[in-house]
């Protein structure tokens, strides 16, 4: 995760949220990603990800956030620190925690009190888990699979875990 240097808006329109998305949607596309479950909120992001070679991380990252700082300083001529710092990352036991950590990402717009449903929010993988829409960055979770492909099963699965 990151946010927004001093907790300032890293996204400030529907284009600024699409130029990240087609960031991760490219990365994974790549196959340096695996991302399973992430939010874009308007001065933070979260991803709850598996990345093959955990040590290209940092590299993976770096890229990809200068990429984007470099995008909102053309778009707003901005300059200097756009992000609080390096992403954070926390490396999560896949079997006991993936699905916990995908529902709380999810669910951080619910929180925010930006949307009354997770899938309500257009910039987070809850839609494809709950609707079964494909938003060209997501990769389903390995665990997430096991509960079936309709739409009943994906929601129950969603929401109760």
């Amino acid at each position: 995760m990151n946010r927004g240097n001093a907790r300032q808006d890293i996204f400030h329109d529907e284009a600024d949220y699409a130029y990240f998305e087609d960031l991760l949607a490219r990365y994974a596309k790549a196959g340096e990603l695996r991302i399973y479950h992430w939010a874009l909120m308007s001065n933070h992001y979260h991803l709850c990800l598996e990345v093959p070679e955990p040590e290209h991380l940092s590299r993976i990252f770096a890229g990809m956030q200068r990429a984007y700082v470099h995008y909102h300083h053309r778009k707003y001529h901005g300059a200097g620190f756009l992000f609080q710092g390096r992403f954070k990352s926390q490396p999560i036991q896949k079997e006991r925690y993936l699905l916990a950590c995908g529902r709380y990402i999810e669910r951080n717009p619910v929180h925010a009190r930006l949307v009354e449903l997770a899938e309500g929010h257009a910039h987070s993988s809850a839609r494809h888990y709950v609707l079964g829409t494909s938003d060209g960055v997501t990769t389903t979770s390995p665990l997430y699979e096991s509960f079936g492909n309709t739409e009943s099963s994906r929601q129950t699965a969603y929401r109760f875990f």
